[in-house]
């Protein structure tokens, strides 16, 4: 059963139907057509991130028909979203700016060769190779002219569909992404979303015209495997025990005991391959929502995160009730009083020696970014057809990075992780990582 699923998949064709650029409903002020990154999306990363959403088609009706008409419905819903997301429907201007010319948002429509349940149902599941002919195949670095968001509308023969969106990281985070899915579902649905995206990040936060910030060297340039692991409750329940000491004050929680036993599970991996001789110490980089502190509004639209680093400098702190407290300590310091720092004096001071210390992140230390979508409600968006089978958030063209969604049911999590080659061959075969997940089953 296995060969025939891997035969199959092998024979995926994912062919193009259409394209086109929607347009907003509504033009874009003159007094809004350019619009300014704040630092903190200076800061970030130059690269797309594909979010695919997958439903099945439970309509009864003419299949031809219902394809024809859910596209269109798509369509209308997303030119209306854009009127208030106006910056999507932009292109890059520069570093430090988005033109919001009203070009649009690229919309390719795909036709999939298959039947959705037998993509999601063989097992294992498809790997991030055949997924990524679900991302529009121009989701590469981005430059001058590019645009800020795009959509595949890929339809299985089935009449089921993956709607994967791309959005360029130098402008949107996680929960933009979700606040912009909400508005879209509910334009679908002919209803209102009444939580309105608000701007106040360029003028919290403001640009610092003389910073240059390119991704570094490594960044996308390194061969990688990603691989899929899962998590289910009963294999976080046995983390979260197992994290736990006399001493805790805080239960830890699932991202941190996933996080944990992924970094740790890296570092070894790492340490093996060094020959046992690694003098540079691990560090865990984890984004954290700086939303709801202070004035920083919960539908603030734009990068309103920060990295914060955990450290372990030797293989032999791989304690797990020490990497679990090195990660709360971590979390726990983006606070308020962080909060006031960045907009304070201090502020430039800390944005430079963070940008100077990611440059040469991979010459001083073994690095690991970690990012997550749980708590986002990403599996409650029903464009009117039902809500989602399975959310897909991988195909970052990152190594040494981790991104974390939860599983449709049973409270369980799913981990994307890249790693290089020979990084993954020790990783994923490490017996304590496969003491608690289960690599790539089936999502259906």
């Amino acid at each position: 059963m296995v060969d025939e699923a891997a035969d199959s998949l092998d024979k995926l064709v994912v062919q193009t139907a259409s394209e086109e650029n929607i347009l907003p409903s509504s033009p874009t002020p003159d007094h809004l057509r350019i619009f300014k990154l704040s630092v903190l999306d200076q800061i970030i990363f130059n690269f797309y991130i594909p979010l695919t959403l997958f439903y099945l088609n439970n309509n009864t009706s003419d299949l031809s028909s219902v394809i024809l008409n859910r596209s269109k419905i798509l369509k209308h819903a997303l030119s209306k979203t854009l009127s208030r997301f106006y910056p999507l429907a932009g292109k890059i201007k520069d570093t430090h700016h988005i033109e919001c010319n009203d070009e649009g948002v690229y919309y390719i429509q795909t036709q999939v060769n298959t039947h959705l349940t037998d993509f999601l149902g063989q097992s294992p599941g498809p790997g991030n190779e055949i997924l990524s002919l679900l991302v529009p195949q121009n989701a590469k670095e981005s430059a001058k002219g590019s645009y800020v968001l795009m959509i595949q509308e890929n339809v299985f023969s089935c009449g089921g569909v993956a709607i994967c969106a791309c959005i360029n990281h130098k402008y949107v985070d996680g929960d933009t992404y979700t606040l912009f899915l909400r508005h879209w579902v509910a334009a679908a649905r002919g209803s209102a979303e009444t939580t309105y995206p608000s701007f106040p990040a360029p003028t919290l936060f403001p640009q610092i015209s003389s910073l240059n910030f390119p991704n570094p060297d490594w960044f996308g340039k390194s061969e990688f495997v990603s691989q899929r692991f899962v998590f289910d409750s009963s294999h976080l329940a046995a983390l979260k025990s197992k994290a736990m000491s006399s001493t805790s004050e805080t239960a830890p929680t699932r991202f941190e005991v996933v996080a944990a036993l992924l970094w740790k599970c890296y570092a070894k991996a790492a340490y093996k391959l060094s020959n046992n001789s690694l003098e540079k110490p691990f560090v865990l980089g984890m984004l954290i929502n700086l939303r709801g502190k202070n004035c920083i509004p919960k539908n603030a639209v734009g990068n309103l995160v920060w990295t914060g680093l955990a450290e372990c400098k030797l293989v032999t702190d791989l304690d797990d009730n020490f990497i679990v407290s090195q990660i709360q300590k971590s979390k726990a310091e983006i606070n308020d009083d962080f909060f006031e720092v960045l907009k304070g004096d201090t502020g430039l001071a800390t944005i430079l020696h963070y940008t100077e210390m990611i440059m040469k992140s991979q010459e001083v230390c073994f690095p690991l970014l970690i990012t997550s979508m749980c708590n986002m409600g990403v599996y409650e968006h029903d464009f009117g057809e039902g809500k989602p089978t399975w959310f897909y958030y991988g195909n970052v063209n990152l190594v040494n990075f981790i991104s974390l969604c939860e599983t449709r049911v049973g409270g369980g999590l799913e981990a994307v992780v890249s790693l290089k080659k020979e990084e993954m061959a020790i990783f994923e075969n490490d017996p304590e990582l496969l003491a608690f997940t289960t690599l790539n089953p089936a999502p259906l």
